[in-house]
């Protein structure tokens, strides 16, 4: 998981230090947020002390709020600083207490998509392993994912069906797919909508 979660942070890196001044003031698929937002909150972890954030998350009643008042300070930083951070803290095994590693690799890869679909105007897997996706994907199927990543009820009445990697879970209306289009579309990225398939994908797009 270690090596996995490393490997797909330095891939993030490579893609944030090709972008350019425009893109990095383009929205991205998060509400509100540009690409240099996204990037900040990826880093926020590495910048921002757990008491820091608690007292953060008293001030604005909660971890969204908390959330997206870091991601929009730090994200008034130069961005080559912003991309120097993320990777020199690649190979950090931080997870948010009471999450396990797998939350922080479901979190690179869901913003790295709120950046690439954006920008690239298009939903596409290519670019991720998806023995990388398995461990995220296994852990949105969990309890302890409604919350951070899930709205209660979301897989409510769908089974996932990933078409490349071994692992299905859930019973009732199929979404069948590639393993990154799931955990994308049960985090509620619309275009990864278009990349599944059974009827339990209508249920998603409401």
């Amino acid at each position: 998981m270690e090596d996995i979660l490393r490997a797909e942070r330095l891939t993030a890196v490579r893609r944030f230090r090709a972008l350019d001044d425009e893109d990095w003031e383009r929205p991205s698929l998060c509400a509100g947020w540009r690409t240099r937002e996204v990037l900040a909150h990826m880093i926020t972890p590495f910048e921002v002390s757990l008491p820091r954030m608690v007292l953060s998350m008293v001030r604005h009643r909660g971890p969204s709020g908390a959330m997206d008042a870091w991601a929009r300070s730090l994200g008034e930083r130069d961005t080559a600083e912003l991309v120097d951070v993320l990777e020199a803290n690649a190979g950090s095994t931080f997870h948010a207490p009471g999450l396990p590693l797998a939350a922080s690799l479901t979190d690179v890869l869901v913003h790295s998509v709120d950046v690439l679909w954006a920008l690239a105007g298009y939903a596409s897997v290519d670019h991720v392993d998806p023995a990388h996706v398995r461990p995220s994907l296994a852990f949105l199927t969990t309890p302890r994912a409604v919350g951070p990543f899930l709205p209660r009820g979301r897989l409510d009445g769908v089974r996932l069906e990933a078409t490349d990697v071994d692992l299905a879970h859930g019973t009732g209306d199929v979404v069948a797919g590639p393993a990154l289009a799931l955990v994308a579309g049960a985090c509620g990225r619309a275009p990864a909508y278009d990349l599944l398939d059974g009827p339990g994908v209508a249920r998603w797009r409401g």
